[in-house]
């Protein structure tokens, strides 16, 4: 991957932090160091518009062909192709700094996404099993979150996938059950799943998808995979299994998968639903030493996407935490962040008290129970959601299933049923029974 960077034009300008950062591979698995797979990003710091737009110039002379622009209030976003090169350069506008990419496995951002007609956008806040006190037990635990969107074609958006302690056999099974009825496909044929996203790398938000591969081989067709995870050299300490498990099911069940590694800017089309980055870990990389990931809690590891779809939006926060929330402020223009629906981040664990009002959402969904977002020491930080909030009633916990569409500006539910499923009965990821002790 490195001498790649020496067959692409020297950016004129700025001053180019030493070293590289490594942002992790896609599916290859890096615990045993460095991949082909790689993203490696080179940090300008000091930089103007005008000289990134220079650097486009003096690219395209060098023959490489500009293959997806965006620009927005916070950065110029543009991806270049050359060969066997995928650039990726993004300037951000308040911090005059330029972040070049060179991803070594995926597609590019113009060749990700679709476009296809058809009916409403659902939006679906799937149940998981909280522990009704908000702690952890060997076979309970307090976090995890599922999200289905299903799309205007009938295939699916998934996001993350809940902790391996709400995945038991029953909660499989339910899970099952509810992709083939939202999307009338017939029990034994395989759903259409446009893309599954994970948020991050932590394991309560990954679980479901190598369950549900391994469990119904040939019954979900997994045609997209969307994430970024940073590399295990630079962020093991917040790294369990299940992210690699999670790899290796997609390695061997979905060999043909398309794959991006989503970065600041980057925009694309599924059906009618139309999705942009917002923030990743790479974006808070520092020219003092661009090597090592300088914020203390892996939950801003967290990609943050905005779904735009039928009149409305959502904001997807992940588990976006505090040192998150300081870097966004300072880079990224508040007027980019109004949402019609928030996600709840990291399942009310934590305050948002700039980020909140800056989306300033009518309606927000909160992966966690009702009991978990009203304890006492999550009440204030719930408190910045509810203010923005249309009504009280205006906020839906994932301890049942819900489902949503916009219609008319309103954000309306369709479905409101039981949550499937309780205590985790001892299976663990691949279908065995574990012993497992949740630490």
């Amino acid at each position: 991957m490195f001498e790649k960077f020496d067959r692409i034009p020297v950016y004129d300008g700025g001053c180019a932090a030493e070293g590289f950062y490594n942002a992790g591979p896609m599916l290859a698995d890096d615990r045993e160091g460095a991949t082909a797979e790689d993203t490696l990003m080179r940090l300008i710091t000091g930089t103007t518009a005008e000289e990134f737009a220079a650097y486009g110039r003096k690219l395209a002379e060098a023959g490489f062909v500009t293959v997806f622009e965006n620009s927005t209030p916070a950065a110029e976003c543009v991806q270049w192709v050359k060969d066997d090169i995928h650039l990726y350069g993004v300037y951000n506008r308040l911090a005059g700094e330029v972040r070049l990419f060179l991803d070594g496995a995926g597609v590019t951002a113009d060749r990700f996404g679709y476009t296809a007609d058809g009916g409403k956008t659902e939006i679906y806040q799937y149940g998981l099993y909280y522990d009704p006190q908000n702690g952890h037990t060997p076979t309970t635990t307090n976090c995890g979150m599922l999200y289905i969107v299903k799309l205007a074609d009938n295939s699916l958006f998934m996001m993350d996938g809940g902790h391996i302690l709400q995945c038991s056999v029953e909660a499989l099974t339910g899970l099952y059950s509810f992709l083939h009825r939202i999307t009338g496909i017939p029990a034994g044929e395989p759903v259409r799943i446009a893309c599954w996203y994970v948020t991050h790398a932590h394991d309560d938000h990954l679980a479901m998808c190598v369950r549900l591969t391994r469990t119904y081989p040939g019954e979900f067709n997994i045609e997209r995979v969307l994430f970024n995870f940073p590399s295990y050299s630079v962020c093991r300490r917040g790294y369990a299994e299940e992210p690699f498990r999670l790899r290796e099911t997609i390695r061997e069940y979905f060999p043909d998968v398309m794959t991006l590694k989503p970065h600041h800017g980057m925009k694309f089309t599924l059906a009618s639903a139309e999705f942009e980055v917002y923030y990743t870990h790479e974006d808070v990389i520092r020219a003092d030493d661009v090597t090592v990931y300088p914020f203390r809690d892996f939950n801003c590891t967290s990609t943050v996407l905005k779904m735009t779809v039928d009149g409305g939006s959502v904001m997807w926060l992940g588990d976006t935490n505090l040192e998150a929330e300081g870097h966004i402020v300072k880079t990224m223009p508040r007027e980019m962040w109004k949402a019609d629906v928030v996600q709840v981040a990291h399942h009310c664990f934590n305050h948002l008290s700039t980020l909140y009002p800056w989306i300033s959402a009518p309606y927000a969904m909160l992966p966690n129970s009702y009991f978990g977002g009203h304890t006492p020491e999550n009440l204030s930080k719930l408190a910045d959601v509810e203010a923005c909030l249309k009504s009280p009633d205006c906020i839906w916990y994932e301890e049942k299933t819900t489902g949503f569409v916009f219609e008319d500006g309103e954000y309306k539910v369709i479905l409101e049923e039981d949550r499937v499923g309780g205590e985790h009965d001892g299976i663990g990821l691949y279908g065995t029974y574990t012993e497992r002790i949740l630490e």
